[in-house]
C-alpha cells in the first residue's frame, strides 16, 4: 500500500491509474434487519473475556490466512485473503463479497472487467510445495452488490485430498461477545495489489502480520454490524479484505499461554486515519450457523 491516504475497499478491482476509493462505511448502514435480530439475540448472553479451550496459539495464527488472487483478460487484477471454515461435510472458503463479485459498495456499479476465476494458494500434504484451488465466479461476480447484507461470501470449494488446509471454525464458532476492550489485536493478510502476480508466481506475495487495537469501548459497543481497529503501521491495506482478525489476551510475545478469540473479517478502511473495518465476529458465526 502506498503512502497516499485512500479510503478503500482492502481488495477491491486493481485498475491501472486509477485507485479504487468507496466509501466502506455506507454498506453498512444499510445492513439487513434480520442480522441486527440475530446479533442482539447472541449478545443476549454476554461474558467476560477469557480463554477459549483448543484455541491456536499466536505462533500458529498465519497458517489459517490464505491467498486469494485473480486477473481479467483485460489485465486487471484482485489480490485479497480468506480464510476455510467447515459446516457439516462441507468446507468453505470465507472472503470478502466484493472479493468475488468486484461491486463497489459507494456505487453499487462494478468498475471494470474482473476475472472469471479466482486461484486459492494452498499448501500440500507432502509439504513439496504449494499448489493452487481454481474457483470459477464467473456466474458469482455477475450478482449484484446487495446492501441488506454484510460484505462477506461463503465460497463452497472442493479440497484434493493431496491438499492441505486449516480450517477456522472451531474459533469462529467457539466466539462469546466480549465486554472490555482485548488489549491487542492481529491480523494476518496479503497486503498489496500486485499486478504482475500470476499463478505461477504465487511465491511472490508475503504474508504480512499486523499488530492493531480497537480504539474505543464505546464505539465497539455501541456498533452492532461493524467496528474499527487502529494499526501503527502501513501493514494493512489493499489486498487485507476477508482476512481474519484475532483478539489476543495474555500478552503476544507468551504465545502459548495467550488466549485468542476471533475478531471479525476486514473489508475496507481509510489508510489517512489509520483504520480498518471490520465486520464483527458475531456476524461471521450468525452466518456460518445459517449455512
Amino acid at each position: 500500500m502506498g503512502k497516499a491516504a485512500v479510503l478503500y475497499q482492502c481488495a477491491a478491482l486493481t485498475i491501472p491509474g486509477k485507485p479504487v476509493c468507496p466509501d466502506a462505511i455506507t454498506m453498512t448502514q444499510k445492513m439487513s434487519t434480520r442480522f441486527l435480530f440475530a446479533l442482539l439475540i447472541l449478545l443476549g448472553n454476554r461474558f467476560a473475556l477469557s480463554g477459549q479451550n483448543n484455541s491456536p496459539d499466536t505462533s500458529q495464527l498465519s497458517k489459517y490466512s490464505y491467498l486469494i488472487y485473480g486477473k481479467a483478460s483485460s489485465g486487471n487484477s484482485v489480490q485479497a485473503t480468506g480464510f476455510f471454515v467447515g459446516k457439516m461435510n462441507h468446507v468453505y472458503l470465507v472472503t470478502a463479497c466484493h472479493v468475488v463479485n468486484g461491486w463497489l459498495f459507494k456505487s453499487y456499479k462494478k468498475k471494470g472487467a474482473y476475472p472469471d476465476t479466482l486461484f486459492v494458494r494452498v499448501g500440500l500434504k507432502s509439504r513439496e510445495h504449494d499448489t493452487v484451488l481454481a474457483i470459477d465466479i464467473s456466474m458469482l461476480k455477475q450478482q449484484r452488490a446487495n446492501p441488506d447484507r454484510p460484505d462477506i461470501y461463503f465460497i463452497p470449494v472442493n479440497v484434493p485430498s493431496n491438499c492441505e488446509i486449516y480450517k477456522l471454525d472451531s474459533l469462529v464458532l467457539n466466539y462469546v461477545p466480549i465486554t472490555k476492550i482485548p488489549p491487542a489485536v492481529l491480523v494476518y493478510g496479503f497486503v498489496g495489489d500486485d499486478k504482475e502476480l500470476n499463478r505461477d508466481q504465487f511465491s511472490g506475495s508475503v504474508l504480512k502480520k499486523s499488530e492493531a487495537f480497537v480504539p474505543e469501548w464505546d464505539t465497539y459497543a455501541c456498533s452492532l454490524l461493524v467496528y474499527e481497529i487502529g494499526y501503527t503501521n502501513d501493514e494493512l491495506g489493499p489486498g487485507d479484505s476477508g482476512a481474519p482478525v484475532y483478539f489476543v489476551t495474555g500478552g503476544l510475545n507468551d504465545s502459548h499461554h495467550a488466549s485468542i478469540r476471533f475478531g471479525g473479517l476486514i473489508f475496507g478502511g481509510n489508510s489517512a486515519k489509520h483504520r480498518a473495518v471490520v465486520i464483527r465476529p458475531e456476524i461471521v458465526k450468525a452466518m456460518l450457523n445459517d449455512l
